[in-house]
């Protein structure tokens, strides 16, 4: 694919980061599904309207708690994809900084209080 005169070869630089940061991958996965559980937890316990990420309440009240999270997860695994397709040199930076958000997800639904609902 031709991006801004540049030739960009998508599917070489997805399949070379899916082979070189193999890793990476597999650690994203694990805390996306662990930030999906701790969604769930956190938004049947205390509610939808509590949720801070506004595409996640969204989809959360228009799909349900269930696929709206899940959709959003997805979303998120989905872009990782693209921007390695795109840039298979930024691709481990992109792959960490998932990771490291999902992980204060993950922190922020299992131990801190919801001060107010988002109206």
């Amino acid at each position: 694919m031709e991006i801004l005169g540049e030739q960009i070869p998508l599917r070489e630089n997805l399949l070379r980061s899916l082979q070189a940061h193999r890793l990476m991958w597999l650690i994203l996965l694990v805390t996306a599904f662990f930030d999906f559980a701790s969604t769930l937890f956190f938004m049947t316990g205390i509610g939808i309207n509590v949720e801070r990420n506004l595409l996640v309440r969204w989809l959360a009240t228009t799909l349900g708690i269930v696929p709206g999270v899940a959709l959003a997860k997805c979303l998120q695994l989905g872009a990782a994809a693209g921007f390695a397709a795109l840039s298979f040199r930024h691709s481990r930076a992109v792959l960490m900084l998932l990771v490291l958000i999902n992980l204060l997800a993950i922190l922020a639904n299992l131990f801190l209080e919801p001060r107010t609902p988002l109206t």
